[in-house]
């Protein structure tokens, strides 16, 4: 069936704040990538895309992963809180300065990252990274602009879909703690976390050594000397270990729907080979159709479900720094909930794999990829995760190659290592699903 869940991306753009937003520019993706690490393990990526837009993005290795029990919802706080007063600026000056130079400023987390990126045209950009580089850096979270904030966390929350809950709850419920971390503050938390507790994750998690410098539309050497430029410490911080352990999360919401997410063990970006099969196998399992208003999707999932019913599916894929899932979301009538998750369970656990599906998952992939990194917007973002958790990054060329290296024992292999182990979690009407024990 047609599927809109697969239309925006729910592990990376999950909430940004920003301002004087502008529409992106298309350039080539026939692109050089230039690398360098600094002394101080500062990452910088400088290319040209040949777009009239430029972008330059800070990354930090700060998202919610990186929370304790103490500070939890602190990256959710601190993205909320981008382009407040800085040590140096006022927010009215950092605001409306921006939109005199028609320049972007926005915040981004997942939970691996936080990224701040400045956009416009490569004048305007040029003149505003004094503004970037308070924002990313200078924070002093006054408390009562904090205090502020707090009707904008729980509009957040009570905005968040169901299926991004669902979502959500699989990570929990697969790395418990760590990668388990909601992306967003808890309601216990709203109001409660005070201006030491988050100058302190930042001082922890924004370092060089976790962090990165991404520009694409400026010159290699104005990419070196904003890097050079930023007053960080050089400490490596402390990563919370995340190992896939599974398990199951219901939340029983009522209504007329179901929202399942359904996941195995994924692939870690520090294997790139694995990482890439991973994500051939989610196109593989199928995104949903890919022709406008078409409601057919050739994939495994559509045909393992075979359902006459009216229902949504997509396979969704996460690659983190040390491992990731693979699986899919599914929204089902609560009637038909059942026989749909069985399907799709099915699928992950004894599906086969073709070089059919292969060669239509490699093909989606590359054009998926290659259609991100010729919006410059969408490029910075991916150069950006490359950079922070790789510590390099690849152009649109060896992007593609490495596609076209994966085969169809590497797909096959991906699927088996998913469905040892699947986690499940399900928000909505909960009447039909059933439980993990059940499912064979």
């Amino acid at each position: 069936m047609a599927s809109n869940i697969a239309k925006s991306t729910i592990f990376r753009a999950v909430g940004t704040r920003g301002y004087a937003q502008l529409a992106p520019v298309s350039g080539s993706t026939n692109y050089q990538v230039n690398v360098k690490t600094l002394p101080n393990k500062l990452v910088v990526v400088s290319a040209d895309n040949d777009s009239p837009l430029a972008r330059v993005s800070i990354v930090f290795r700060a998202g919610a992963r990186n929370e304790t029990s103490e500070n939890l919802g602190a990256a959710h706080v601190i993205r909320t809180a981008a382009g407040l007063s800085t040590q140096n600026m006022t927010q009215f000056a950092i605001t409306r300065n921006i939109q005199q130079l028609g320049a972007s400023l926005t915040a981004t987390s997942d939970r691996e990252t936080i990224s701040y990126t400045l956009e416009g045209t490569r004048q305007a950009v040029e003149k505003a990274l004094p503004y970037l580089t308070e924002v990313a850096t200078q924070q002093v979270f006054k408390p009562w602009e904090l205090a502020e904030l707090s009707d904008r966390l729980r509009i957040d929350l009570a905005t968040r879909p169901l299926q991004l809950r669902a979502v959500d709850l699989l990570h929990k419920a697969a790395f418990r703690t760590g990668l388990g971390n909601s992306l967003y503050a808890p309601k216990f938390q709203i109001g409660k976390i005070s201006s030491e507790t988050l100058q302190h994750y930042v001082s922890s998690n924004f370092t060089s050594a976790r962090g990165a410098v991404v520009g694409l539309g400026l010159d290699e050497c104005k990419m070196d000397e904003l890097a050079q430029s930023l007053t960080l410490d050089d400490s490596n911080g402390h990563v919370n270990v995340s190992p896939y352990k599974g398990g199951e999360i219901r939340s029983d919401k009522g209504g007329s729907f179901a929202f399942m997410a359904v996941a195995g063990e994924g692939a870690s970006v520090k294997n790139p080979k694995e990482a890439m099969a991973t994500a051939v196998l989610q196109r593989a399992l199928g995104v949903g159709p890919q022709i406008k208003w078409s409601t057919v999707d050739n994939g495994i999932l559509s045909k393992a479900i075979c359902s006459s019913e009216g229902y949504a599916s997509s396979a969704i894929s996460a690659t983190y720094s040390d491992t990731g899932l693979v699986g899919v979301l599914i929204a089902a009538p609560a009637k038909a909930a059942g026989k749909i998750l069985e399907g799709a369970v099915k699928a992950l656990k004894s599906g086969n794999v073709t070089d059919a599906d292969v060669a239509r998952g490699k093909n989606q992939l590359k054009t998926a990829l290659l259609l991100h990194l010729e919006s410059g917007s969408e490029a910075v973002e991916l150069l950006g995760k490359q950079a922070v958790l790789a510590g390099g990054a690849m152009s649109p060329c060896e992007l593609a190659a490495a596609v076209d290296s994966v085969s169809t024992a590497d797909v096959r292999a991906a699927l088996s290592k998913a469905g040892r182990k699947l986690t499940i979690a399900s928000v909505g009407n909960l009447s039909n699903v059933p439980y993990a024990d059940d499912l064979k």
